[in-house]
């Protein structure tokens, strides 16, 4: 009899036999899962549609059944490429060179002549194991990727209607990319417009604009947006100086665009609507102050991103280049590429001028006519209008009896400001207790920050108005005795429940207003939040819209189109940060974000910028010169011969950090242009201006501005033909000869518009409205008094019942100061 002890043995030593002998016999299980492009020449990964003629290399996604060497096979796996059925490519792939089996392929560079559905096509063999998958793309001209952006901007001139121009943007991108109007519509509400909404990212930005706009519904319920005017109205008596508050407010809240935008927008509406300033200039202070500050201040929401973005490519030149003539940490070099960001300088630039001298040119001086010539208190014929084609009349007003106070508005914005750079700053703490603030806030996550944030401040509201009673037009602190009366009536109230008469009601009831009353109740705030909500749903419609557009003009492959040019090699590699700029410019108004260009935009150009900005060595015998690389023996070595070779041996650093520069500055340029940014929607959403109208009237600066930027920035300190300190002395000159000899008064003796103004009127078929405004100029420059409303009909909304008017008017050459504001201005009622 066997002992049970061998027994054990004996059964552990056939187990591992059995065990050896399935794992020698074992073979292998693969499939193709997923096919996937990338362009050659851009490197853009996973594109949705092909170029005509444009390369691109196909990878296959492997999956394996069991991760199992299998020692009996050959090892050997054999790939073929095969496009709409002819093969292109074919390989091996030695398994035994990886000591884990891959889990994707490179299954070469193919490319397509014939626009249309090409099927692209991946098999793969091993042994006697066979696998295969396919995936179909469309395929046209590059230049055809022009043709959503087109519709958008075509629909939203001739329409007036952005929804339906972004709308059909993305329906039309997505039928190019499907090949048919079913499968476009399909794609386009299942794909591009869900994927809008259901992206984390886009959910914070909706978060945070819902809870921002109910902290402001709360705020306009406790009379703070009117107090705050009456507070100022000693200070602010002018067009002018209601234009500087708002300026100087996008100025203090430089931390985010967003927070910026939207606080600025809302509090700053009704001041300047009581000195008689467009909706379309407020819209453009706010808009054209958030970003620029927010993008070039080491301390915002920004930083974080943008230097997340530059050390990704800085680690590229560091592995082939390990001492570069450059900064080699993503803050020092955004810290460099503050003095080179032209267009946010100049614009801040610019903003102030336009302010101080009261002058205006282009769409902007006639919409500001508008609204002094005519003593419109009401924003001017921007002002967004409701569903029946009215002046937007807020359902959320404080009751007769509220105290209309400044602090009640300056308190939940303080507590807003605070609770974000507090929140910036504790999401950046990454916990080691030796960062500093500057580490933290470049570390920080922005839309936690700002969601979190923007609730507190909203219950930090509700927790100050609660705590305030209104009694006889005036506020009571902590009004003790008003708690322990309202507590006693309370008791009274629930004692006499049963047996009250109706008498006793009205007796209660006449007794109530004697007492002092809380400010606001907690029902009050909840509906004065979800009020506040209500306003800006059409805000979030065009955002949505906006997103989706923005990727399908990617998917279509416009930003590839300009990626391709910054690749060329014919490129002057001075003119780099011009173009980078340009492009980046370009496609941020087609995308309509500032961030998704940035992302776009510095893969594509920085790592080949420095290359081509220098000559970099990576070995001894070959050098890389103006794109070429040339043999060093090919070169006299001669010292004098060396001395007159215009190379060095690293990247130039001004040309590295005027690229990097570009592509920051380019991306809020664009994004100013753009009717389907983010910021813009939300500038004209705070200032209650039309979208369109906004667009209308900051694009001329928003254009101006860059081209300056391009004519004294990049292009001379590019070349190194002066430094960043003169391109910014030139750029002021720039922007001061344009305010003085370009713009024009809003109210003057003539009635003269500014030079393009004039140019146009000259060409111009339907002028009768602006000429007609041209002698309703020169009467209120004359009688010192607006022109009556209701005789201008013709360009102005079509009930006008409603709106309130200043009765006198002191106008000079550089604005208009009333002397006797409307009582929408001053009195505690609807505004």
């Amino acid at each position: 009899m066997i002992p049970r002890s061998k027994l054990s043995v004996l059964a552990g030593l056939l187990g591992f036999a059995i065990q050896a002998i399935t794992f020698a016999s074992a073979a292998y299980d693969v499939s193709v899962s997923n096919i996937y492009l990338t362009d050659t020449e851009t490197e853009v990964e996973d594109i949705v549609a092909i170029h005509n003629s444009k390369p691109f290399n196909v990878t296959a996604e492997l999956e394996w059944a069991e991760e199992i060497y299998d020692e009996a096979s050959s090892n050997l796996l054999v790939w073929q490429l095969f496009i709409d059925g002819t093969q292109q490519a074919e390989g091996t792939v030695d398994l035994n060179d990886s000591r884990a089996l891959p889990t994707s392929l490179n299954a070469g560079i193919s490319t397509v002549e014939k626009s249309g559905e090409h099927v692209v096509e991946v098999k793969v063999q091993l042994d006697e194991v066979t696998a295969e998958n396919d995936r179909a793309y469309r395929s046209f001209n590059a230049g055809a990727s022009f043709v959503p952006l087109i519709f958008v901007l075509v629909l939203a001139s001739t329409t007036q209607m952005v929804e339906l121009s972004l709308g059909m943007g993305v329906f039309v991108g997505c039928c190019m990319i499907t090949g048919t109007i079913t499968a476009g519509f399909r794609t386009m509400l299942d794909t591009y417009i869900l994927e809008a909404l259901a992206n984390v990212d886009h959910g914070f930005v909706y978060l945070f604009i819902l809870f921002m706009a109910g902290l402001v519904g709360i705020i306009e319920k406790s009379g703070g947006l009117i107090g705050i005017t009456h507070a100022l109205k000693d200070y602010v008596k002018s067009s002018k100086s209601a234009q500087s508050v708002s300026f100087f407010a996008g100025i203090v809240i430089f931390f985010d665009d967003y927070a910026n935008t939207l606080v600025a927008g809302a509090s700053m509406r009704p001041l300047t609507d009581a000195c008689m300033v467009s909706r379309e200039k407020l819209a453009f202070v706010v808009d054209a102050t958030a970003a620029p500050i927010a993008s070039i201040v080491p301390i915002s929401s920004w930083v974080g991103f943008e230097i997340s973005l530059i050390q990704a490519e800085l680690d590229k030149i560091l592995a082939s280049d390990s001492d570069p003539d450059i900064k080699t940490t993503g803050f020092t070099v955004f810290l460099e590429t503050i003095k080179y960001r032209y267009y946010c300088i100049y614009m801040l630039m610019l903003m102030p001028l336009l302010i101080a001298s009261g002058r205006d040119f282009g769409p902007m001086l006639i919409a500001e006519r508008r609204t002094k010539v005519y003593g419109r208190t009401d924003g001017g014929p921007g002002a967004a209008l409701n569903a029946e084609g009215e002046v937007l009349k807020s359902n959320n007003t404080p009751s007769e009896d509220t105290p209309c106070k400044w602090w009640n508005m300056v308190f939940p914005i303080v507590m807003l400001v605070v609770y974000i750079f507090y929140l910036l700053a504790y999401t950046g703490d990454d916990g080691s207790g030796s960062q500093s603030f500057v580490d933290k806030m470049q570390n920080a996550d922005a839309y936690s920050a700002l969601l979190w944030g923007t609730m507190a401040a909203a219950l930090t509201a509700v927790g100050f108005y609660l705590i305030q009673d209104k009694h006889m037009d005036r506020i009571i602190f902590f009004n003790v005795k008003g708690y322990i009366s309202r507590a006693k009536r309370g008791f009274a109230s629930l004692k006499n429940k049963f047996r009250r008469t109706p008498d006793q009601d009205e007796n209660t009831e006449g007794e109530e207003e004697v007492h002092a009353r809380v400010l606001m109740s907690y029902s009050e705030a909840m509906t004065s939040f979800l009020l506040g909500m209500e306003k800006i749903f059409g805000a979030i419609v065009v955002l949505t819209l906006a997103w989706a557009s923005g990727a399908i003009m990617s998917a279509v492959g416009l930003d590839r189109f300009f990626g391709e040019i910054l690749k060329s090699d014919a490129l002057d590699y001075r003119m780099l940060p011009t173009l980078s700029f340009i492009i980046a410019m370009i496609i941020a108004f087609a995308t309509g974000t500032s961030w998704g260009t940035m992302t776009i935009m510095f893969p594509l150009v920085l790592v080949p910028s420095y290359e081509a900005s220098g000559v970099s060595s990576s070995s001894n015998d070959w050098l890389t010169f103006s794109h070429k690389v040339i043999p060093v023996s090919s070169i006299n070595m001669d010292h004098r011969d060396i001395a007159c070779f215009p190379f060095n041996t690293q990247g130039n650093a001004n040309i590295f950090y005027g690229v990097t520069a570009g592509i920051l500055a380019g991306a809020v340029a664009g994004d100013h242009a753009s009717p389907i940014s983010d910021t813009t929607i939300l500038a004209s959403m705070a200032s209650e201006c039309t979208l369109l109208n906004h667009v209308k009237t900051q694009a001329p600066y928003a254009l101006l501005v860059a081209l300056w930027s391009v004519l004294v920035g990049t292009i001379p300190s590019g070349r190194g033909a002066y430094s960043s300190g003169i391109a910014a002395l030139m750029g002021f000159v720039a922007m001061l000869f344009h305010v003085v000899f370009t713009a024009e008064f809003a109210i003057n003796k003539t009635g003269r518009y500014d030079i393009f103004t004039e140019i146009y009127l000259r060409f111009a078929r339907e002028k009768d409205e602006l000429l007609q405004l041209k002698e309703d100029v020169k009467i209120a420059y004359e009688t010192g008094e607006p022109v009556e409303m209701a005789l201008k009909k013709s360009i102005t909304h079509e009930d006008t019942k409603d709106v309130s008017m200043s009765k006198t008017v002191v106008i000079d050459r550089i604005g208009v100061t009333e002397t006797n504001r409307s009582a929408t201005a001053h009195e505690c009622v609807p505004i």
